[in-house]
């Protein structure tokens, strides 16, 4: 077929009044051969299934069975353009109008004249085309599709949407002294970048010189250089979410662990051949690392390893001997996946995840006492991301620790 030709015109339809029944449809007609031309629209009240005559509420068409300039099928008056279908052969989808050429009784009859002279008939085994409709008839057999819905494909959409979250450091220090209730300080997102106020491309870079804090007496963080970042892009060509933590010297519990530099960049996009799949990497840099005060061995360590941290912290509430005793460990590029089979599932790690008991005995009575570290630091997160389906599968994960 050649493109459909850009004559345009409205029809008043002198026919029984208009069952609507949902939100017109228009059809396109664009059929040209051998001179025969039957170009424009067809609109419907968008009734679905068998159309009775009433159901077609506006044409714009151009037919000839002689090539240009054809017949005008317009609106030359009340009553002058005529709609007819007999015998209901014309059937109507959201995609098209389909005619039943096996229905000996049936036809569908289009005309410009006041007295009903079809330009346009569809009848068994045939089209007619022309003045009076005596042209050029078309075999048809079957269920001939004659329209086409206008309705435009909806836009590509990328399979997945992304929220990105990274913050230097957040957790809790618990205090307990005997015979007391604990004592829950709350250490919250420090330097927090996000993109989480919609699903969109969007990007937020929050660098700090500094940030520090002492608890009970204790310093319990000390960071420099820190700038964290998150971005997600939701276009067709660049789907993903990055999330990216950084900091450069560092330390915790007054020097108990110590390091030069860290970054911990979370990096996810969806699965080029899984469906509802994301696939996320990360490989965590720590430069110059030091736990109870003894440096760690260079080299690859899986996510997820962990490390045992004891010794002594200084801390003037320890009443004699001034000096409380740590136990517990530090685990590496921790991951935490939630939110699995739903439309919301969230990837996080934590570069750093700090757990343990920091013990004091003192030799004044009453004032021996423990406290709780439950510290994460460099934590790059993508929440709530969306595949689109409300049943996500787990993301492909490729996780790991470099030693430097």
């Amino acid at each position: 077929m050649k493109p459909a030709l850009g004559l345009l015109l409205a029809a008043a339809i002198a026919v029984a009044p208009v069952r609507v029944s949902a939100s017109p449809i228009v059809y396109h007609l664009d059929y040209e051969n051998n001179g025969v031309i039957v170009v424009g629209t067809i609109t419907t009240n968008g009734t679905l299934g068998t159309l009775t005559s009433g159901d077609i509420i506006g044409v714009h068409l151009l037919v000839s069975d002689t090539g240009l300039p054809g017949i005008i099928l317009e609106p030359l008056g009340p009553g002058y353009t005529t709609v007819q279908i007999n015998s209901m052969p014309v059937t109507a989808t959201a995609q098209g109008l389909f005619y039943d050429t096996t229905n000996k009784q049936g036809y569908l009859k289009i005309g410009d004249d006041p007295y009903g002279v079809p330009e346009f008939i569809l009848q068994y085994n045939g089209m007619m085309v022309g003045e009076g409709g005596g042209g050029y008839g078309i075999p048809l057999s079957g269920t001939f599709e004659f329209a086409t819905s206008a309705t435009p494909p909806p836009a590509p959409e990328p399979p997945a949407r992304f929220h990105a979250e990274a913050d230097a450091i957040y957790g809790t220090v618990t205090n307990t002294v005997s015979g007391t209730p604990p004592n829950i300080v709350t250490v919250g997102p420090v330097d927090e970048a996000a993109v989480n106020t919609d699903f969109n491309t969007g990007s937020s870079n929050v660098p700090a010189t500094s940030a520090s804090q002492s608890i009970f007496a204790v310093p319990v963080y000390s960071l420099q250089d820190i700038d964290d970042s998150a971005q997600t892009d939701y276009t067709v060509s660049a789907d993903d979410g990055i999330a990216e933590a950084k900091t450069g010297q560092g330390s915790l519990l007054n020097g108990l662990i110590s390091w030069q530099s860290n970054d911990n960049r979370l990096s996810c996009q969806p699965d080029a051949t899984i469906p509802n799949r994301v696939d996320c990497s990360s490989t965590e840099t720590i430069t110059g690392l030091v736990i109870s005060r003894a440096a760690i061995h260079h080299g690859k360590y899986p996510a997820g390893t962990s490390l045992p941290v004891f010794g002594g912290i200084n801390d003037p509430s320890c009443t004699v001997p001034g000096v409380e005793t740590f136990s517990g460990y530090l685990i590496l590029q921790e991951s935490q996946i939630t939110g699995l089979g739903t439309s919301g599932v969230t990837a996080g790690l934590t570069g750093m995840h700090l757990i343990g008991d920091a013990t004091c005995i003192s030799g004044v009575a009453g004032h021996s006492f423990i406290t709780h570290y439950d510290l994460a630091i460099s934590s790059p997160s993508l929440p709530n991301y969306d595949t689109g389906s409300g049943n996500s599968a787990p993301p492909n994960t490729a996780f790991s620790v470099q030693m430097q």
